[in-house]
């Protein structure tokens, strides 16, 4: 491993990481915060109970983030950088500030941001369902020792009559959007693209490396060898955006559960049903 990067760089680097325990607090706070009058938040809620999931799931997303910004500023602060290790945990943290900053969209209605959670919820359950099958490790007990199995929750999910119950709610029916989607939908698809390369091996992210070539023979026909190292440009780049969307997925917690800026009006799924009727009868 080589050592730091050149005195300029790494101190820009630790300044993009200086402000995370005051992140972390912000992000707490807003966690811990009730919905005002007139938030998303309190529309999401007044919509379903299961609005609930998308704190839960903005929360766990923005953890993630937080978790990976914090191992990479304790490497940063560290003696050596590694040579691409740093660049997977960069991905984790902006993949998980996008999809934080996803599931709390002021740009779509209280109904796709539920119906989104729900979706996460789904996927979440299939991938479970997927552990529990495999054999791996010998025979496991049919159930788990407390709650449902993955199967079973995915039944409640896709029961007609719940499906049902929620679309009446106003809840849309959405598919979950995977994780190179939404971070397209916020301008990092390159960024996400290139360090999932360096974290699943492929050849072509090693550019996102330093190559020194070595002048000894090669190893085999046609090939040729050298010592690579970590980039200090892609490093620094890549910390600049990695901040940048963890400080807005800060930003759209608290603007989640704070009064929305312009006048809005919630009601609860009676009047909602009253009014549609109306519309109805006017036509």
């Amino acid at each position: 491993m080589p050592d730091l990067f050149d005195p300029a760089t790494i101190a820009a680097i630790r300044e993009r990481l200086a402000d995370l325990d005051e992140l972390a607090r912000r992000r707490e706070a807003a966690l811990k915060t009730s919905p005002a009058p007139g938030s998303r938040a309190a529309a999401d809620r007044s919509l379903h109970e299961e609005a609930r999931l998308v704190t839960i799931y903005a929360g766990q997303a923005s953890a993630a983030a937080l978790d990976h910004l914090h191992a990479w500023r304790l490497l940063a602060n560290g003696p050596e950088i590694p040579i691409r290790a740093h660049l997977t945990l960069l991905r984790g943290a902006l993949e998980s500030a996008d999809r934080c900053r996803w599931h709390l969209d002021a740009s779509v209605d209280p109904g796709t941001r539920v119906g989104r959670a729900i979706a996460t919820r789904r996927d979440d359950q299939v991938e479970r369902s997927k552990f529990e099958a495999s054999i791996e490790g010998g025979p496991r007990p049919d159930r788990p020792i407390k709650g449902r199995t993955a199967l079973e929750r995915i039944a409640e999910l896709d029961d007609p009559d719940a499906v049902r119950e929620r679309t009446d709610a106003g809840v849309r029916v959405v598919g979950f959007t995977d994780a190179t989607g939404v971070l397209a939908s916020y301008g990092h698809e390159r960024w996400f693209r290139l360090s999932s390369g360096l974290a699943h091996n492929k050849e072509w992210a090693l550019a996102a490396t330093d190559l020194e070539i070595s002048d000894e023979p090669p190893i085999a026909p046609k090939t040729g060898s050298g010592r690579f190292s970590a980039s200090a440009p892609i490093a620094l780049a890549l910390t600049i955006v990695t901040t940048q969307a963890f400080r807005a997925a800060v930003a759209d917690l608290e603007a989640y559960v704070a009064p929305a800026p312009g006048p809005i009006v919630t009601f609860g799924r009676a009047v909602r049903r009253r009014m549609e009727r109306r519309r109805r009868d006017r036509r």
